[in-house]
């Protein structure tokens, strides 16, 4: 991880990472929603086949310490102290009833395939500029991370109960930053659970059954008051060898409709008639067809794959139950990747690095559906902050 925040994962790839904040969705009135749907949408548009993307969404406990050091407000001896004491008593009490110190932050991270750090390094800080111009159009408020605020974010994940304190100027010669990150240790001997520091985790990863699907789906992931990582990679399809897929499915679809034309020929059906699933299939695959020809709809392959983890086994497998819940009300499914934890766990850290080879193809649009905006957070630390109250949605003092 290079000071500038470009973290080199290999001879020829790197890649940069943007913090980005919440906006006003699920509030919002439905033109206002369906603007940012669209502008979201052709943010995703925006990414070439070149670029890899991972998305990741981090719910983390245990983060009170933070913020009642941000409530904090100190004595002054001019006689109104008291109402000082009367006013951070107010908002400990406010705190305790909102997250709980849970911690939530989102990332784009964005990678690059390059001859030469200083080719990389060009190229991400064009995508770098784009992507937050996109996020700015949308009024997102997003900035670019430097080498040690990404080592402070795998720092967290990796040792969710310790404090990070790191400078490159103590990095020693030769000293490497993951020696900085890592926890005291791994095991990942059980095939459905793997060991870290004090802590149990397990990597699953979402099937998507469903022939629509809701954009409460992610909000409602992450309304879990758990610790909870989520992860999208996200590669683009060039146009044309999409459409050349998707013609190719639709050939194949036509070959078997010519057998089972055939076979109800030979036992005397009535060759019009065809399985239903089969001319379901086949009008979807039209549909998919039009809406890449027509639409200006882009193909994506997606992986999303989520890691839990508590201190206990029995705690774990109840966050588990619960976003599997949340999976079936939306007719997907949570499986949990047997005997590849540790690929699922590379996965899931904000690394821009996949490992899973499980998939699937979406459109922009399908794509777009897992919007990660729920309300606006209105949390400042800063001494001229005020207090408003409790967001209904997302409760965290304000």
């Amino acid at each position: 991880m290079l000071k500038s925040g470009i973290c080199q994962l290999d001879e020829k790839h790197y890649n940069k990472c943007i913090a980005f904040q919440d906006i006003n969705y699920q509030l919002a009135l439905e033109e206002d929603k369906d603007l940012i749907f669209n502008q979201f949408a052709n943010v995703l548009n925006s990414f070439d086949p070149s670029v890899d993307i991972e998305f990741s969404y981090i719910n983390q406990l245990g983060r009170n310490n933070e913020l009642k050091a941000a409530i904090q407000m100190p004595d002054k001896n001019d006689g109104y102290d008291d109402i000082r004491l009367e006013f951070r008593e107010m908002l400990k009490s406010q705190l305790a009833k909102g997250n709980n110190g849970l911690k939530k932050s989102k990332y784009i991270t964005f990678g690059v395939e390059a001859d030469s750090l200083e080719q990389a390094t060009a190229k991400l800080e064009r995508l770098e500029i784009d992507i937050l111009s996109n996020l700015k159009s949308m009024g997102v408020r997003a900035e670019g991370l430097t080498g040690e605020e990404r080592l402070k974010v795998l720092h967290d994940i990796l040792n969710p109960d310790k404090l990070f304190s790191f400078s490159y100027k103590d990095l020693k010669p030769r000293e490497s930053t993951k020696t900085v990150i890592a926890p005291d240790s791994f095991n990942f001997v059980p095939s459905k659970y793997f060991k870290f520091g004090k802590y149990i985790g397990a990597v699953s990863h979402l099937q998507i059954l469903a022939s629509e699907l809701s954009d409460r789906m992610l909000a409602e992931f992450l309304d879990i008051d758990d610790n909870i990582n989520i992860s999208f990679h996200i590669k683009a399809v060039e146009q044309t060898e999409a459409i050349k897929m998707v013609k190719r499915k639709n050939t194949d679809i036509d070959k078997m409709k010519i057998e089972e034309n055939k076979k109800a020929v030979r036992s005397g059906y009535d060759m019009d008639i065809l399985p239903s699933d089969l001319i379901t299939y086949g009008d979807n695959i039209k549909m998919l067809l039009k809406d890449l020809q027509t639409r200006d709809e882009h193909m994506f392959i997606v992986t999303i794959v989520f890691m839990n983890f508590a201190r206990t086994v029995q705690k774990l497998d109840t966050t588990i139950s619960q976003i599997s819940s949340i999976a079936s009300k939306h007719n997907c499914k949570i499986k949990r990747l047997d005997h590849s934890q540790e690929q699922g766990f590379i996965s899931v850290l904000p690394l821009g690095v996949n490992k899973i080879e499980i998939d699937r193809g979406l459109t922009s649009s399908s794509t777009a559906v897992f919007l990660p905006f729920t309300t606006e957070e209105l949390f400042i630390n800063s001494s001229n902050s005020l207090y408003y109250g409790l967001n209904a949605l997302e409760p965290g003092t304000k």
